[in-house]
């Protein structure tokens, strides 16, 4: 273990110490009229999507590196305005929470409880399993209900997962 964190760490040092190649549309069409590039901000911020490094490599195949995931989560989430989730109106302060154990039993894998009472779910649906990019914060996706007048839940992700949770829906 010690070794490979090691190698961990030296390999991390030295993709430091390499130049990095920055690419990005913008920095194309301000090559093309302007002459130079990469001192404008969206040239910064974009870089060349490449293979994993040896490094990502190392830390997506150590299991205590990479942790998976709890097996209840939970995010706090405030409605200020009426969302619909199935056919009930939700408004206020609540807790949203996804439970893998009730996934592998068949049961309804997400609970809404009200926020001061956690005793008994307001709703619990079984999710839609959805991937997305790495969220940086708990996320809730909301879009206009069919009435124009009020939002409906559509997905939920918490901070740091791939796997977003969407509402499942009726096709």
């Amino acid at each position: 273990m010690h070794f490979k964190l090691l190698a961990v760490i030296f390999a991390g040092a030295a993709l430091l110490a390499a130049p990095a190649p920055a690419a990005a549309a913008c920095c194309d069409q301000h090559a093309q009229t302007q002459g130079a590039c990469c001192d404008m901000p969206c040239c910064k911020d974009h870089h060349q999507a490449a293979e994993p490094s040896i490094v990502e490599r190392m830390l997506s195949d150590d299991p205590q590196l990479n942790p998976a995931p709890p097996v209840r989560q939970t995010a706090e989430v405030w409605f200020q305005r009426p969302v619909l989730v199935g056919r009930l109106i939700l408004q206020g302060r609540y807790v949203i929470e996804h439970d893998n154990n009730r996934m592998a039993r068949g049961e309804p894998c997400t609970h809404i409880y009200a926020y001061n009472d956690r005793t008994k779910p307001v709703v619990k649906f079984h999710c839609t399993h959805l991937e997305r990019d790495r969220a940086g914060q708990n996320q809730v996706v909301l879009f206009s209900a069919p009435d124009g007048l009020m939002k409906q839940l559509s997905e939920f992700q918490f901070a740091g997962e791939t796997a977003a949770h969407g509402y499942p829906t009726v096709r």
